[in-house]
């Protein structure tokens, strides 16, 4: 759980770390709720709080908001929003979990659990699963924005799913039979949301 009173401080965090749930007031100090939720691209639950009712109008058009309290908030009106939000969540987590990608001239669904990691060959992208792999034309930059927390880039070739590690040594992740190397650069974040992941 993290809090803060300032709005840029609040775009700072969002863009950092993962959320499962924003409450987010529309009156802060430096700029507003509403401006904050212009400039994130975070697929949050959010829950606006506000004193401004005209507002519950506006938020139908940001994708994010489930629900929004006016002040003063009672206990069973704030309970119902994080009903909202929980629903919100899950359905959030069943989106982000398959991927359509393209194999020839069809379309295929791959379950993101199932992939072990995806490797960048030219304009191409190999996704490497348990019992196959599957060439696919996309760019690592295009696909990195559809995928959920438990993928992390660790090389400018390499995106892993970080639950499918078996070991890391040396600057090497071990997953199954394959190799795959971490870049300087990467070292830092890896190992960070391994720590989270425990």
């Amino acid at each position: 759980v993290t809090t803060t009173t300032s709005g840029f401080e609040c775009i700072n965090l969002i863009n950092r770390h993962a959320f499962d749930l924003i409450f987010l007031d529309f009156n802060l100090p430096d700029i507003t709720g509403k401006d904050i939720l212009d400039i994130i691209s975070a697929n949050s639950a959010v829950i606006m709080i506000t004193s401004y009712q005209a507002f519950g109008a506006e938020s139908y058009n940001y994708s994010q908001i489930v629900d929004f309290l006016v002040k003063p908030v009672d206990f069973p009106r704030f309970f119902k929003a994080f009903q909202k939000a929980k629903n919100f969540s899950t359905k959030q987590r069943e989106k982000e979990s398959r991927l359509f990608i393209k194999d020839g001239n069809k379309l295929v669904k791959i379950e993101l659990s199932e992939v072990i990691y995806f490797k960048s060959e030219a304009n191409y992208i190999s996704v490497v699963l348990q019992d196959k792999k599957i060439l696919t034309l996309m760019t690592l930059k295009e696909l990195e924005s559809k995928l959920p927390e438990f993928f992390l880039r660790v090389h400018r070739s390499y995106i892993v799913n970080l639950n499918k590690i078996d070991f890391i040594n040396n600057n090497v992740i071990e997953m199954g039979k394959d190799y795959i190397p971490v870049s300087q650069s990467y070292e830092k974040e890896l190992l960070t949301k391994i720590n989270l992941l425990n």
